[in-house]
């Protein structure tokens, strides 16, 4: 059930909100405890989100279930309760309310890139824990129709590392069609776990993977077939294969795949050669969004953001002869522990920084919300990046101005962070711009795919920023579903012949022949703005065609391809997509 927040709550009673950005939305809460009666829609701490091709959230919750909600009702389904086998750590008052939640549980879901298509690949991956400290992903099967429900667990992959802190867990598959897999450092060499030593940077032996000893996934991220054993053309890394594909990370809480800019009328696919995009957590400061790219080293422990000694320097718990006997602290060397600075390890190799940091020192908050003496650690200067996302809409049917860009919930803020990218998606044009700030804990994000509605899961339990900028525990939607709703307008009007609904109207486009041999003629009924660009890409997503042209009827010229499938993309002269065309080489 939906219930709707006034306009005054974005407008006036937000003020950070009301200064950060101009564009209309409504808010309304989804699941909701319906009036007079004893259901309780809300989520028992959420952590993945995702919008489907059958219009409904799909949502795993840590404790160990899967649900199924309506967005226009609230209708929440229970599709699979795995309960009795997820390990999550949870400590409880006498009441047996839950006083803390471990980083562990049911953690990253991914839909089958077919899902919804009807071709009989209905299925959905999940990774949960097991048994302490062993995550699973597994397959399991999509059952629709009025009791929609997951069976028939395949097992593709187990023991990889989790932990109290620091496990990450999120999960998808890629345009290449293979899964990604976040794994963070276990939250060693802090708190609890100060005297273990970050594994970040330690690599398997041959004889680990070959006797599925996985401990040393730790700090990485991963890339997994579908059938959950290790790619072909995965990285080496000191000469051993693995499901690894990046190391040097902290706690990477977000995993994207960059979508081909759509004009919002469907669902969004993935390009096959695009970026992978990740943020994870820094230490106080140094937040990251990378660009994930197969075989590089992203710096932790011994480099946090930027290569650049602020802030940060590599204190070694575990190194010191007396780690258990001192009280931890973040500011406190343990006596005789090792310490290095950020420049002792300006050679690492294959170091890839950061694309952007949130933030690399104090000063890039106010003082409201960064305090440099440490005095409250709510005030540090880390937005604690939950997960991120692709703004794909383009053609001024979405959000006008937001694609492309990346979307950044964040659990300390409870705020959404927009940062704008080039059109190549190599670098932020504009600094980080703070949405829908609520006293929440954001966990995921999800969006529908005209790109209007973003909707946002929070947390159940935890602490967040206060209106003062202060650390407070009292959270104003508990395992809530927000939907914001973008009420403005559209960048184009629908009858500007450069907007893609008057395209597709007004406009008939021909390819053929399909299947080709030699070559493909593209005919437009009309003229459209000119020039028109066109890229084939084969089944891999490797561009083998890119040009354009001014003229109604042209020729691609395909006889040197290799026999198979390839995908056309036409695009006007405003760089508006057009046409898709499967195309077949025979």
């Amino acid at each position: 059930m939906k219930k709707a927040i006034p306009i005054c709550f974005l407008l006036a009673c937000c003020h950070t909100l009301a200064l950060a950005q101009s564009e209309p939305f409504t808010l309304s809460v989804i699941n909701t405890k319906p009036a007079g009666t004893a259901n309780d829609y809300r989520l028992a701490h959420p952590y993945e989100v995702i919008y489907a091709r059958d219009n409904h959230l799909y949502i795993t919750e840590k404790v160990g279930r899967v649900v199924r909600v309506d967005p226009e009702t609230g209708l929440r389904q229970i599709i699979l309760d795995h309960r009795a086998n997820t390990y999550l750590n949870i400590s409880r008052d006498g009441s047996g309310a839950a006083t803390g939640i471990g980083q562990d549980g049911m953690m990253g879901m991914a839909m089958h890139p077919n899902f919804g298509l009807g071709t009989g690949q209905d299925s959905i991956f999940i990774a949960y824990t097991r048994t302490a400290g062993n995550v699973r992903i597994s397959r399991f099967r999509y059952n629709g129709g009025a009791t929609p429900s997951l069976t028939g667990e395949t097992v593709l992959v187990q023991g990889i590392p989790a932990n109290n802190d620091h496990s990450s867990g999120r999960l998808i598959v890629g345009g290449d069609n293979k899964l990604y897999y976040t794994c963070g450092d276990l939250g060693y060499n802090q708190f609890s776990n100060k005297c273990s030593e970050i594994r970040s940077q330690t690599l398997p032996t041959a004889a680990e993977i070959s006797a599925n000893n996985f401990a040393d996934y730790a700090g990485k991220v991963l890339r997994i077939n579908m059938n959950g054993s290790i790619p072909s053309d995965n990285p080496l890394w000191a000469g051993v294969r693995s499901h690894i594909y990046t190391i040097g990370h902290r706690n990477p809480q977000g995993l994207v795949w960059q979508k081909y800019p759509s004009n919002g009328s469907a669902y969004p696919i993935m390009v096959p050669g695009g970026k992978l995009f990740s943020d994870e957590h820094g230490p106080r400061t140094d937040d990251e969004i990378n660009i994930i790219q197969g075989g590089r080293n992203y710096g932790w422990p011994y480099i946090a953001g930027y290569l650049d000694d602020i802030n940060y320097q590599y204190v070694n718990w575990s190194s010191s002869p007396s780690c258990s006997s001192t009280p931890y602290q973040e500011t406190t060397i343990p006596a005789g522990a090792t310490v290095d600075d950020e420049s002792d390890h300006s050679s690492l190799a294959n170091f890839q920084p950061p694309l952007t940091t949130m933030y690399k020192d104090c000063g890039s908050l106010p003082s409201t919300t960064c305090n440099a003496n440490g005095s409250d650690w709510m005030r540090f200067a880390t937005i604690a990046p939950s997960s991120i996302d692709f703004y794909h809409v383009d053609a001024g049917l979405g959000i006008p101005g937001w694609y492309p860009s990346l979307l950044v919930p964040t659990l300390r803020r409870g705020t959404l962070y927009r940062y704008k990218l080039n059109l190549t998606l190599d670098s932020v044009i504009t600094d980080s711009i703070p949405y829908f700030h609520t006293q929440n804990r954001y966990r995921d994000i999800a969006m529908s795919p005209d790109g209007k509605k973003i909707y946002i899961v929070t947390d159940s339990i935890g602490s967040t920023s206060g209106p003062s900028g202060g650390g407070t525990s009292s959270l104003a939607n508990r395992g809530a579903i927000l939907e914001y709703t973008f009420t403005g307008t559209d960048l184009m009007s629908k009858d500007d012949p450069s907007h893609p609904d008057y395209v597709h109207k007004k406009y008939r486009v021909s390819v053929f022949p399909n299947p080709a041999t030699q070559f493909i003629t593209v005919q437009f009924e009309r003229g459209l703005h000119k020039p028109i660009y066109y890229k084939l890409t084969d089944a891999s997503g490797k561009l083998v065609v890119d040009d354009h042209t001014s003229r109604d009827e042209f020729n691609i010229m395909v006889g040197h391809l290799p026999k198979g499938v390839y995908m056309l993309r036409l695009y006007n002269g405003y760089r508006i997509e057009v046409r898709l065309e499967k195309i077949i080489i025979q």
